[in-house]
């Protein structure tokens, strides 16, 4: 998904510190959210000139881009039920934001202002980010332990081994 919206005049502030003390709200973080790859935003208030005349931008434009499991509904239905309070300050920087976050409209905004991805490459399509790396702790650890066996008895193997389950056992 990447949505393009115009900033209200001055709100780039706003913007600025809902992100320095966003610590601080007691909503779930967006890294909590298992079905998201990536997210990230970025607030645009220029566009480098590559030898062209630059463009003359009078407002900040904010960038959200994500790639994540699942359907668009399901994926607006997420973040409004999990992080609301994060949506609104998010959102309501911008033109044409709904008030309160009721879902259809919010769902008819984000439509209204998503550019459209031609072509999306995907490793492990059936993988979130959070899996991925899960598995790679555990060949990390498991080569660890593949390389310390050749130096361990039989007892001492069965002790190692069952310290790593228990502690990888959430990768598992």
């Amino acid at each position: 998904m990447t949505v393009f919206s115009l900033l209200k005049p001055g709100r780039r502030y706003i913007q600025w510190l809902v992100f320095r003390l966003s610590p601080l709200q007691p909503d779930t973080d967006i890294d909590d959210l298992e079905m998201i790859h990536f997210a990230r935003l970025a607030l645009i208030s220029r566009f480098p000139d590559h030898g062209q005349p630059r463009d003359d931008l009078r407002q900040v434009i904010q960038l959200f881009e994500s790639n994540y499991n699942g359907s668009f509904a399901q994926y607006i239905d997420t973040f409004v039920d999990v992080i609301p309070k994060k949506m609104k300050s998010f959102w309501s920087t911008s033109y044409g934001f709904p008030r309160g976050l009721p879902l259809g409209p919010f769902k008819r905004y984000i439509s209204a202002n998503e550019f459209p991805i031609e072509h999306y490459y995907v490793r492990h399509p059936d993988a979130t980010v959070k899996m991925v790396a899960s598995a790679l702790r555990v060949v990390r650890v498991n080569a660890q332990l593949l390389h310390d066996a050749q130096r361990l008895d039989a007892a001492a193997f069965a002790e190692r081994f069952r310290t790593l389950v228990t502690d990888i056992q959430s990768d598992l």
